[in-house]
């Protein structure tokens, strides 16, 4: 775990902060060239980046903050602090969707055809972040005996909680997860598909996956839903409505056709 790359005393430069940026700006530069080559402006893409980047940040720290309330309580400012982490993906991804879509429809565009371009990006992006996850030492997995499976230090968020014990690598199961669908994302954007196939195959794989992953990764409590022994998250729960949507706006695509604008796309 390395969660200062540079210490200034009270002042640091955090992992998760530089990870978290570097996954936007590589998102954006990378939606940007597409756009260009689909026939957009670039800078309506670095627009809408930067409204996605804003509008899911305080989303996601919102949900957090939400649900840790008890964390803030001696520490009000510390809900400022998102350079330390603390940001919940569900949280960002109604925010910044909301957002977009207000944009979007703002200016006119082909919703469609720009959440295509979007969706490995996103997928790319939250790979990066989950590295900052890892360094971080948050969003952490339950106990586990596997030969991979890893204990993080006392002054992080999951050696404090955990005590020292060894835990399923949940942040790496997803950077690699992630970087999976980035990949089938980028190569389904080649093909001839009708516009919103891409994003939608974006909700149905993240929904998926992260409803598995989620049975190895530690909840508080007030995380999770059901009894005897038998509980979900409410991540899970939040999973299985994203596949449902995605479903949903995929069958609505191949319904109303309508192909994407352009099928050669480098990323």
């Amino acid at each position: 775990m390395f969660r200062t790359i540079v210490d200034f005393g009270s002042v640091g430069i955090r992992s998760y902060g530089v990870m978290l940026a570097i996954a936007f700006w590589l998102g954006i530069e990378l939606s940007a060239r597409i756009a260009r080559k689909r026939g957009f402006d670039p800078l309506i893409i670095v627009d809408l980046g930067l409204v996605i980047l804003l509008s899911s940040v305080a989303g996601s720290r919102f949900l957090y903050v939400i649900s840790h309330l008890s964390d803030f309580s001696g520490d009000p400012w510390g809900v400022f602090k998102v350079w330390e982490g603390g940001l919940t993906f569900y949280g960002g991804l109604i925010a910044a969707v909301v957002a977009g879509v207000l944009y979007i429809k703002r200016r006119r565009l082909p919703a469609s055809e720009i959440t295509d371009i979007l969706a490995p990006q996103i997928a790319l992006g939250i790979a990066i972040a989950r590295v900052g996850c890892f360094l971080n030492g948050c969003c952490f997995g339950k106990e586990s005996s596997l030969p991979w499976a890893c204990a993080f230090p006392p002054d992080s968020l999951a050696g404090s909680v955990m005590h020292g014990l060894r835990l399923h690598p949940v942040q790496i199961y997803a950077v690699i997860a992630n970087l999976i669908i980035a990949i089938a994302l980028w190569r389904l954007l080649k093909r001839k598909l009708p516009a919103g196939t891409v994003f939608s195959c974006l909700l149905v794989f993240y929904g998926a996956w992260r409803f598995i992953v989620d049975f190895w990764r530690y909840y508080e409590d007030e995380m999770l839903l059901g009894s005897g022994g038998v509980s979900v998250s409410v991540n899970q729960v939040v999973s299985i409505v994203l596949i449902i949507v995605g479903i949903g706006l995929l069958l609505r695509s191949r319904k109303h056709g309508g192909t994407q604008s352009e099928t050669g796309v480098q990323a």
